[in-house]
């Protein structure tokens, strides 16, 4: 079995850091645990022959946060409450119209040599008007044009980004392994303001009425002015007299609904958070090890996933957070729980996609996929569309779950998509950024 993230923390904090790590763990978004970075080996300029430009983006539409409309992808999972998944139709046969090769890392992995490549989990594809962002391993925010994948600039970090960026009022906001959470102008690449912790950040921010919303691996929840970086306020969780040492990280990206945020911790609890009058409202009791995936908001009821437990997908009620059904799928959940129509649809680390109905739980369809999955699958089309620890990218029937197209790219996809008019943009693991349409 697998070592999970908190049963390292635990260890570490114990003396036992020396605790030999699975060889499972093949993406860089566990940077933070598995990997050293004592040493900075971050490329500052990888691509030395290019030259900056302007990305020409068209004017804000007013939105007062950073969920997406059809024509773009503002945020991971879409919309605060995690069902936008991208629009338009999807053709049958895709092709590749265009990749970049995008930088690496150098560092050690199980005190040997390593290299990382391309977009890791947290490695989430942004649209807006006629370009598209993703930020790679190399620690390297990159702006493409959407349709010929022409650089038009990039934005070097200190270490490897770690969480999903967010837009907003033509600004992007990224968290990185290196404890900063940035905020870049999205047209020239430059930067506008810079916030710093003691601990990195996983979770994806969320943009609402203004304020920056984000969970971190310090275990708190915290709320910032979007257009100045301040820290407005934060609560902490998951530490203090009693706690089990590492139950405090906060890895999955908050799910809001009704002012309501969700989350879950290290510890295996979740969270209802009221923003406005800043209490919190419910949490559940221990639900399993680990709680990475972010939950999904439909109606009364919340989707949540759970890397190890008795249930690895659990329903509960979104008003009281009680346990409405669970169930135990094979090698657990670290993708987020996705909806089409009534149902809810999951990739498992075990490798198989499944569709559960969504009020009792019952299985529709599993498909095999041979791999582990810690994509997020997305709907658009009636077509699902996911990567794997496979080498393949590849799409279903989200009704029946059979297969229409793959492609083989020679190596992992974590990354979550921009899926906009018939075209896809992504990253992964074989160190490019990719774009297919019809």
């Amino acid at each position: 079995m697998p070592l999970s993230r908190r049963r390292f923390l635990q260890l570490s904090a114990a003396g036992a850091a020396a605790w030999p790590l699975r060889s499972f763990a093949k993406d860089p978004a566990d940077v933070s645990l598995k990997i050293n970075h004592s040493t900075n080996n971050i490329t500052k300029n990888p691509y030395p022959d290019h030259t900056a430009g302007i990305a020409k983006l068209p004017a804000w539409d007013g939105s007062t946060g950073s969920e997406s409309v059809p024509g773009s992808m503002r945020q991971f999972r879409g919309n605060h409450a995690g069902t936008y998944y991208g629009s338009g139709k999807l053709s049958e046969s895709l092709r590749l119209h265009w990749k970049f090769r995008m930088s690496d890392f150098k560092t050690t992995f199980q005190d040997k040599p390593h290299t990382w490549s391309g977009t890791g989990w947290t490695g989430q594809t942004l649209k807006y008007g006629d370009y598209v962002w993703a930020a790679d391993v190399g620690g390297h925010l990159h702006c493409w044009e959407a349709k010929t994948g022409k650089l038009v600039w990039f934005f070097s970090g200190d270490r490897m980004f770690k969480g999903s960026p967010a837009l907003y009022k033509n600004r992007i906001y990224i968290p990185g392994v290196d404890n900063h959470i940035r905020c870049i102008d999205a047209s020239n690449g430059k930067l506008i303001w810079d916030w710093s912790s003691w601990a990195d950040n996983d979770s994806s921010p969320r943009i609402l009425d203004g304020k920056l919303y984000i969970g971190g691996e310090d275990g708190d929840l915290k709320c910032f002015d979007a257009e100045t970086g301040k820290l407005e306020w934060k609560e902490s969780y998951g530490r203090g007299q009693g706690e089990e040492p590492g139950s405090e990280g906060i890895e999955c990206s908050l799910a809001i609904a009704d002012n309501i945020a969700y989350f879950g911790h290290l510890e295996g609890i979740v969270r209802a958070y009221d923003l406005k009058n800043r209490k919190l409202v419910w949490k559940t009791p221990k639900l399993g090890l680990d709680i990475d995936a972010s939950a999904l908001v439909v109606g009364d009821k919340l989707y949540v996933g759970i890397e190890e437990g008795k249930s690895t997908l659990l329903c509960l009620d979104r008003a009281t957070g009680k346990t409405i059904w669970g169930k135990s799928v094979g090698g657990g959940l670290w993708g987020s729980p996705s909806k089409f129509e009534g149902n809810v649809i999951v990739g498992s680390n075990g490798g198989k996609m499944y569709s559960f109905d969504g009020a009792t739980g019952a299985e529709n369809w599993s498909y095999k996929i041979g791999r582990g999955t810690w994509y997020s699958p997305q709907i658009v089309d009636g077509k699902v569309m996911f990567g794997s620890y496979g080498e393949h990218y590849e799409m279903l029937d989200a009704k029946s779950g059979k297969s229409i197209w793959k492609g083989n790219l020679g190596d992992r996809t974590h990354s979550g998509a921009a899926i906009e008019d018939g075209h896809i943009w992504f990253g992964g693991g074989s160190g490019y950024m990719y774009c297919f349409g019809p």
